[in-house]
This record gives C-alpha cells, structure tokens and sequence, in this order.
C-alpha cells in the first residue's frame, strides 16, 4: 500500500468516525497508521547490517507517537557490493507497491540514487557523497533528482587533505576506500585526481578488500599518508594487522568516516565518535518529515558532520611525527604520556612537602643551628680559658750569660696557661644578648616556615584555578567549533553566507591561541609549586581538589561556616583574630627578642662606667732542655726548670676618649627605637587582619554571586543559540552571548580560589594556619574562638 493510498484511507476512515457519537469516539480511538520502510544497503557485511540495525532503531524511536514503522524483511535489500545490485535493489523497491518510502543506506547506495532522475516515491539518500554531486554539477546536473532527500556528509577530501596536513605535512597520500566504493563510483578517482593537481601532491587510491597484506602490499612505496575509510571487509583482526602495518612502515593513518580507526592505532581523524548516531537521528527526522506530509522537493536537510579532531599520541611516538601545538589544543588526545602520572598531590600534602624540603626553609634552619653555636661560642668567655705552648729559642752568649739563668743560651720550654673570669659585665651581656638573639632566629624560622606554607598553598590553588579557567578555555573552544558546525549547517541552508563560516573560522583559530596561553599559564603554575617544594621543575602532577562546590568543605570546620554567613559573628571574630595574632606572630615575638637584647647591651654599656671586671690568671712554663751559656743550675741558689705564676686581677678603664658614655647612648636610644617599632608592627598586623578579613567579607558572597551570574549567562547562551540555528539571531548575537559566558564563568571559577587565597591569608596574618594544625591544636584553637564569640552576644 502506498503513500497515496493510506492517505485516501485515513480520510475515509475519518469521515466514518465523525459520523459516531463523540463519547464512542473517545472509547475507540483510532489506531497510528503504519508505512512500509524500504532499507537499500550497500552490502551484507557485519558493518553493513550493524548500520541498518541502528537507521531503524532511529526511525523507530522518532515515529513513536505518531505512526509506527515497519520494516518488512523482503523491503531490506541488499546491493551485494557492486552498482549494479544497488540499481536492482532500488528498482526492485521502487517497484514495490507496498514501499512507502526508501532509505538509501552507504555510499554508494545514496551516490547512485542522486544520479537517478525522478522517483515515484520519496528516497531518503543520507550518505551521498560529495565528489558525485561536484561531478553532477560539472555535467549541468544543478537539482537533485525529484522526491530524493540527500544529506551529503562523507568525504569532504579537500577539507579532510587541509586538515591531514596540518596534523603532519605530506606530498604521497594514498587514499584507502573499500573495493565496492571504488568499483562503483570512478568520481573518486576524479576527485583524487583533482586533489593532487590542486594541493601539489601525488594521489593514489587504493582498493580495500579482505587482506590486510594484500592491502598493505598494493601501497604505493612512497606513500607517506593513508586517508583510510570505512572498511567494510576487514575483521577487526585484520584491521589490527593493517593498523600495525602502517605504523611498521611509519605512515600516517587517517580515518575519514570511523573514529574507531584511530582508537586501533591510526594517527588521526577529525570524525566525532557518535557521528553515526547523529546522522540517523538526523535521517529519522527527515522520514518522519516526509511520512507526515512535507514535500522531499522543498525539503532542506541540515547535517554539517561536526570536527572533532583525536589524535592517537602512542601511534605519534611510534612513528616519530608529532603534531604541533596548534593541532594538538583541544583535541582528544588518546594515549598520552601524562596520563600515567602517578604523583597524586592534596593541598595538605602539598603543604608538608613544602614544610620538609623548601631551600629557603632548610636555610632558615641552617641559620638556627649557626645561632646555636652562636651562643655557645659566646658562652665559651664565661668558662676557664686554657692553653699550652711549645717552642725552641737561641740567643747570643753574652746576653744569656747576664740573664741569671733566666733565659739559656738554646732552650726547649713549653708553656701552660688558665684564666677564669669572676665577673665580667661585657662578657656577661655579650652572653644574654647572643641568646635573646637567638630566640629571634628561632622566631625568624617560624616566620619563615609561615611564609613557606602560606606560599605553597596559595602556589596549589593557584594551580587549581589555572586548571579550572584552562579547562574553561578548551569548552569554549568546543562550543566554538560547536557554532562553526552551526554556521556550516546556515550556509548550506541559505541562511547565512561564507563570510559568517570564515568568522568563526577566525574565532576558532583565536581560541586555541587563548587555550594555549592557558596551558602556558597552568605549566607556569604548577613549575611554580614544584620549586616551593624543592621538587624537579617540570615533574607532571595531578592536584586532587578538582571540583570545590564549597571552598568551606576544604577547611572542615562549622565556624568559618558560622563567620562567613553571620555578619555579627564576623565583627566579634575580628577582635579575636587581632588578639590572636599578636600572641602568635613571630615578627613580634622577634622584635621583643631583640628589644631585650638591646635593652641588655645597654644596661653593660652603663655598668661598665664604674664596674671592673674580675678574673683569675696562672701560668706555669717548664724548660724541656737547655744548652750554652746562662743554663738556669749554674746559677746562684740552683733555679730548677719549672716557673709558676697566679694571681687575682680587677680592671676598669677609667677613660676611652669618652667611647664609653657614647656607647651607652646610642644602646639606649637603640632599644627605644626598637619598641616604638613594635608598636608601629602592632599596629601594622592589627591592620593586616582586618585587611584579611575584610577580603573574605567581599570574596564568599562573590562565590554565589558570581555562580548566579554564569547561571544566567550559560542560559542566555542557550537561548541564543537555539535563535541562532533557527535564524531569528545573528552571529553577533551569539558571539557577545558567547563571551558572555565564559567571562562569567572565568568569574565564577576564579571566586572560588579568591576566596580561598583570602582565606590563607587570613590565617597567614593571624600567624597561625589552624587548618593544617594537628587536630588538638585546631580544637583548642577553635574553643578559644567560640569562647570570645558567645561573650559577645
């Protein structure tokens, strides 16, 4: 039954039942019509019917509701692989009188039904191939055949050479097709012709059947590059074989029509995965189009097969061709060296590993061990001091026969020596002062370490954030490549002309420079973290934190919760956290440390005026040997050859050309100078808290603005691109709507990580980073908060 006659029948079967009565009507109502759908295929392989399977589950989810589709078992045709089954199988449903419309499956199926004249009932041809319609059109073939809706997605050759060579340049490219598209269609050794006189190039074709070695050995020798299509007759181990074939002979594979291609091992291909499924989607719309009356003569079918470029970097470095940067930005890429990172990094763990091995903070404690001994050394003028010596000495005759004995003429004499200061002011202080300034270079590595892990967590969510917004970036760069698809699909309507398919086009291109910037920019920032925590530069890591919902979760505690969503508990936090952080911060615990010392050196400046120092002296020397004149027994009384000496002394130097009086001065003024300092660091901490503070007040309720914000941008992108494809919006439109968006979402990604830096710096002014404290501290850290808190209600 055709479409003709189910028309005249439903019409009659209406007239019946206007003549019952409505309430039967509604107990009876009538059945969806059903409509025969004829099924050509190119052939009978696997593929084959996998692709016929897919076309009617499409057609048959798209009719529900409105007629039901059937297909019968003798309307499923096949072409058997050559031309001349397709023509019969077309002609033989054609000729069906219960064929109520005809779908076209495979290239050469659809081809062959775009170079026929006029059909007796609609033909669907959804994979015609570009090539036969350039050849038609060459021939003065400018329409279409009558009652046929073509979609024309496969091969676009001279889009697909421009893209090929920009992956990886080549001057031999071989065209890979299967042997039942290159029998039956000689426009693509045309078109293969036409490529290399155009692109300067040499073009082979070569037909595909069951062999991969058989394949393989009919390859020119000097092929460089394979433009590889469906392969119809290969199993998958047999494309298995090819696939290593190619990469053996380290050729350049390029799937045309099957993303599968490149996921066995192929190079490239620009073909989305579900392209398939998109075009019978597409092909489901259009028969449900026609069955439902529109005519296939005004009939404007709009597939633009979208790019989505995949690049397999395992079969890269197999066959040693890189694609260059520009390519690579936004592509897929399969089988890419960092994805076996390993280095997992939290930003505790980053905090640790900062803690443990930064360079500045190993410094810093180099200069508290030096300190140490520091006062050990200065400790050393308050303890016994002892020597020895030895020597030989020679002296003329004369002098040593007047000597008395005291000094031979040759002697060998070695010497001992004690002193022990009793009391000594200078010493003393000298003392004091090494150690309160040590307790400042203790206070010095605190600051340090404060520093160290205020820089290694802000350096981690640094890189979260350049993460995020280069994450950003690439789905902008989809959603553009996403609007050339749109635009393509105007062009083809009559919608919009090629000066809008060339501005997006320049869009595209200025997207992936902006993508590149942002990978730049994350390298940078992760290169960054790695020297904070003395790691190899350019050591690859993944940050755990990826997805921050609410930037509170990462501090764990109810109060910051409490704070941030109760102004009044704010403003009794800021009173807790000034006092806070003048009990913690080392730079005044330093400061107070060196104002002792100074206050120290000044109280020695004024007791050395009128103090003497006291101390106890002894010296024993003994003669080993001696010789010559003056040898001390020739002497009167016999002096043997030991001489000993002790005594107790006092010294106090009555005048230093007033050096003394000056030195007391300017130690007085000093320790002075110092404590209006600490005020004045006092005072400049108490601002920087609030400071601090007042950043977080603007910088949480940002998160939620900001989100609302790319909520309504995202929206409005929506609405404006759903106008934009039906041709009520211009690309202007879509392009302000566009940037829009991703400016409110970089907003709403960078509020998050604001907030969160601000939050550091927080606890970097208060002089404690309670987040990272051990969980007793942070308990007792948080009950002292909550305290202070509840006295101010």
């Amino acid at each position: 039954m055709n479409l003709i006659r189910k028309s005249l029948l439903l019409l009659s079967l209406f007239c019946i039942c206007s003549l019952v009565p409505f309430a039967s009507a509604q107990e009876d109502p009538l059945p969806p019509p059903i409509y025969n759908i004829g099924i050509l295929s190119d052939g009978s392989t696997p593929r084959d019917l996998a692709r016929v399977g897919l076309f009617k589950r499409e057609i048959g989810k798209m009719a529900e509701g409105e007629f039901r589709a059937n297909f019968p078992k003798s309307m499923t045709v096949s072409g058997h692989d050559t031309a001349a089954g397709v023509k019969k199988g077309l002609r033989r449903l054609l000729e069906n009188p219960d064929v109520d419309l005809i779908v076209a499956l495979g290239p050469v199926a659809s081809s062959l039904a775009w170079q026929g004249k006029e059909y007796g009932k609609p033909v669907v041809a959804p994979y015609v191939l570009s090539s036969v319609v350039e050849a038609a059109r060459a021939q003065g073939a400018e329409r279409k055949p009558a009652n046929l809706a073509a979609i024309i997605p496969v091969y676009y050759l001279d889009r697909e050479v421009l893209d090929m060579r920009k992956v990886v340049p080549f001057s031999h490219l071989t065209l890979l097709l299967d042997q039942r598209e290159v029998a039956a269609l000689p426009e693509l050794n045309k078109m293969a012709r036409r490529l290399a006189n155009e692109y300067t190039i040499q073009v082979n074709v070569v037909a595909a059947g069951n062999s991969a070695a058989e394949i393989l050995q009919a390859l020119p020798e000097r092929t460089e590059a394979v433009m590889v299509g469906p392969l119809y007759h290969l199993d998958d181990a047999g494309i298995n074989k090819l696939v290593q074939g190619l990469i053996q002979r380290r050729i350049a594979g390029f799937s045309l029509l099957d993303r599968s291609l490149v996921d066995a091992g192929l190079l490239a291909g620009d073909v989305p995965a579900d392209m398939e499924e998109q075009l019978a989607r597409r092909t489901a719309v259009a028969v449900q189009d026609i069955l439902l009356g529109a005519s296939t003569d005004s009939l404007a079918i709009a597939f633009a097969r979208g790019r989505d470029l995949t690049i397999n970097m395992a079969t890269a470095r197999a066959i040693d061709r890189y694609p260059s940067l520009a390519v690579t930005t936004g592509a897929n890429l399969l089988n890419e060296e960092r994805e076996n990172i390993k280095r997992r990094l939290t930003l505790q763990q980053a905090v640790t590993e900062a803690l443990k091995a930064n360079l500045d903070l190993q410094s810093a404690h180099r200069r508290v061990a030096a300190g140490a001994y520091g006062v050990r050394e200065a400790r050393g003028a308050l303890l016994p001091q002892v020597g020895v010596a030895t020597g030989a000495a020679a002296m003329d005759e004369d002098r040593a026969r007047l000597a008395g004995g005291s000094s031979p003429e040759r002697s060998w004499t070695g010497s001992a020596t004690l002193a022990q200061q009793l009391y000594s002011e200078r010493s003393w202080a000298g003392y004091e002062v090494e150690q309160y300034n040590q307790k400042a270079r203790q206070r010095d590595l605190d600051m340090v370490r404060l520093d160290i892990t205020h820089q290694a967590s802000v350096a981690y969510l640094n890189v979260l954030r350049a993460k995020a917004i280069e994450q950003l970036y690439k789905d902008n760069l989809k959603l553009t490549q996403a609007n050339l698809d749109r635009a393509r699909i105007r062009m083809t309507t009559g919608v919009a002309g090629p000066d809008e398919v060339y501005r997006w086009e320049t869009k595209f291109a200025t997207d992936k420079m902006q993508v590149l910037e942002r990978e730049s920019i994350t390298l940078d920032a992760m290169q960054g973290l790695n020297r904070i925590l003395h790691r190899p530069l350019q050591e690859r890591f993944i940050a755990s934190e990826t997805h921050l919902s609410d930037p509170l979760l990462m501090v764990g505690d109810k109060l910051f919760f409490e704070l941030m969503n109760n102004p009044r508990h704010l403003q009794a936090f800021r009173e807790f956290s000034v006092q806070e952080a003048w009990a913690d911060r080392p730079e005044l615990q330093s400061l107070d440390a060196a104002i002792k010392a100074s206050e120290r050196l000044n109280k020695a400046a004024s007791r050395e005026l009128w103090l003497p120092e006291f101390s106890v002296e002894g010296k024993v020397d003994q003669y080993f040997a001696e010789d010559g004149a003056g040898q001390r027994h020739d002497t009167e009384g016999g002096l043997d050859d030991t001489d000993w000496q002790i005594g107790v002394f006092a010294r106090l130097p009555l005048y230093a050309g007033g050096s003394q009086a000056a030195r007391s001065g300017r130690t007085g003024e000093e320790a002075a100078r110092l404590r209006i300092e600490r005020q004045a660091l006092a005072e400049r901490i108490g601002q920087d808290v609030l400071a601090a503070l007042n950043r977080t007040r603007a910088s949480y309720p940002g998160i939620s603005l900001s989100r609302e914000a790319a909520e309504a941008a995202r929206r409005n992108l929506a609405l404006i691109t759903d106008s934009y494809i039906q041709g009520i919006k211009s690309i202007i439109d879509l392009l302000d709507a566009q940037n829009q968006a991703l400016t409110a979402d970089q907003a709403a990604a960078n509020a998050v990580y604001n907030f969160l830096v601000d939050l550091m710096g927080v606890q970097r002014a208060m002089g404690s980073f309670i987040i990272f404290a051990p969980e007793e501290q942070r308990k007792a850290w948080f009950d002292r908060a909550l305290a202070h808190l509840n006295q101010k209600k």
